[in-house]
C-alpha cells in the first residue's frame, strides 16, 4: 500500500451489520469509525490518533475488527445506526466488547490516543 498518508495502517472494512455481528461472533473487539470525506474533525482524528503507532499496534495485537462507516453521501443505514446512538452526525466512534456487545463503549468526537487505548483495554480485560 502506498504510504502517502492516505492509506491507513489499520485494515478497515466497510460497515455492515453483518460484518459487525460476524466479528463479534468470532470474539473480536469491534471498533466502528463513523466518518465522512467532508468531516474535518474526522480527518484530524484519523491522522492524529487512528494512525498513531501505539493505537495501530494495539489494534493489531488485539485483532480488532476495524469497521469504517462512511457517511460521505449520507448512507441511510448508517444514519439509522447513528440515530440509535442519539447522534445526528459524524465523527462518532464506538467499541463493542464481544463479551458485552450490549454495552457499547462510546468515545468522544475529538479522540485522544490515551482514550482509544484505554477503551481497548476495557474491552479486552477480564
Amino acid at each position: 500500500a502506498p504510504t502517502n498518508g492516505v492509506r491507513s495502517k489499520i485494515n478497515w472494512q466497510d460497515f455492515s451489520q453483518e460484518t459487525v455481528e460476524r466479528s463479534l461472533k468470532e470474539k473480536r473487539i469491534v471498533f466502528i469509525d463513523f466518518t465522512a470525506q467532508w468531516c474535518q474533525t474526522c480527518k484530524l482524528n484519523e491522522f492524529g490518533v487512528l494512525s498513531n503507532d501505539s493505537v495501530v499496534n494495539e489494534f493489531t495485537r488485539l485483532n480488532v475488527a476495524a469497521v469504517k462507516a462512511d457517511w460521505t453521501f449520507s448512507n441511510p443505514v448508517i444514519t439509522e445506526v447513528l440515530k440509535k446512538f442519539g447522534r445526528s452526525g459524524v465523527p462518532f466512534y464506538v467499541i463493542f466488547d464481544p463479551r458485552r456487545p450490549e454495552i457499547p463503549i462510546l468515545l468522544s468526537e475529538l479522540l485522544t490516543v490515551n482514550e482509544v487505548l484505554e477503551a481497548l483495554r476495557r474491552a479486552s480485560e477480564d
